[in-house]
């Protein structure tokens, strides 16, 4: 790969890791070595100024420019990669390799969403419509990360208007193999459901670190009553302060990806595009936590 020349201080880190796998996850024949419409920039490069890209916030015309390549060439291969599955291979690679080194150990894991808006604040494709709670259009982002590494595990992207806990099991069916020794899964009381503690119970054998939410008192409210609620509730569940505020691991990391990726801050419209931004911006988070690592 030809590293493109006085790179800026943010992204050397970048440049200590190989991406010559990128050319095997596009799914072609191994003789074809070029994207876009000249011959000569190969797909290394192209990942590696996109993950430059993601980092700096730099305008696409900015950054190919730096890598002497034409504006066009690189905002097609940031859909190439997307719609070829790049992006997301190239998320489990990392995930896997983390399992390997031991960052994710599964101990303690948390889930939660964060409501980014549509650029335009307007109605955009794939933002289905006006997010009452938020007042504003936009899309989520779901994550399950470790909260002792804030390593992340599994993502899904969906309109702003889906339902944090209608999302929780298809989120943890995609980190099952890598929780075979979960101890604790942590949510806020958004997740608040029995079929979630079930499933997580079941296929985990662990606890659920998730709040009870408590309701309003009607006319027939009785103590007895509640208190057997409550303890039906309270099966498969731990509701210990200290395991349970171990879960503001995964809003610190949304923080970080919005703060010092530019997560929401890119001028994308619609579902597609923000799928992208988001995988971008994982990828080079979780790449950061690596060459942490590497330096201690």
């Amino acid at each position: 790969m030809t590293f493109v020349p006085k790179l800026p201080h943010k992204v050397q880190y970048l440049s200590s890791f190989s991406f010559s796998c990128i050319s095997k996850l596009c799914e072609k024949s191994s003789t074809e070595k070029f994207i876009g419409g000249r011959p000569g920039y190969d797909k290394e490069l192209l990942f590696f100024l996109l993950l430059m890209k993601r980092v700096t916030n730099w305008s696409f015309r900015t950054v190919a420019e730096m890598g002497g390549i034409s504006h066009s060439t690189l905002v097609r291969a940031n859909t190439y990669f997307l719609l070829r599955h790049v992006y997301e291979k190239f998320f489990l690679l990392l995930v896997k390799k983390a399992y390997r080194k031991g960052l994710i150990n599964g101990k303690f894991v948390a889930m939660d969403s964060s409501f980014v808006h549509t650029f335009s604040g307007k109605q955009e494709e794939g933002s289905e419509g006006w997010n009452g709670f938020k007042e504003a259009y936009g899309f989520k982002l779901h994550l399950l990360i470790d909260c002792e590494t804030k390593f992340p595990i599994a993502l899904i992207v969906t309109n702003g208007l889906a339902s944090d806990n209608t999302l929780a099991i298809p989120l943890l069916k995609k980190a099952r193999y890598w929780l075979k020794r979960c101890g604790y899964v942590l949510a806020d009381k958004g997740y608040d459901d029995g079929n979630i503690i079930d499933f997580i119970v079941k296929a985990f054998s662990a606890k659920a670190g998730i709040p009870i939410k408590k309701h309003k008192r009607g006319k027939n409210y009785s103590w007895k009553g509640a208190a057997e609620n409550f303890r039906l509730k309270a099966k498969g569940r731990t509701l210990k302060k200290s395991i349970y505020n171990r879960r503001t691991a995964v809003e610190r990391v949304f923080s970080m990806l919005k703060r010092v990726f530019h997560l929401g801050h890119e001028e994308v419209r619609g579902i597609l595009s923000f799928a992208k931004q988001v995988y971008l911006t994982l990828i080079c988070y979780m790449l950061s936590l690596f060459d942490i690592v590497k330096s201690s």
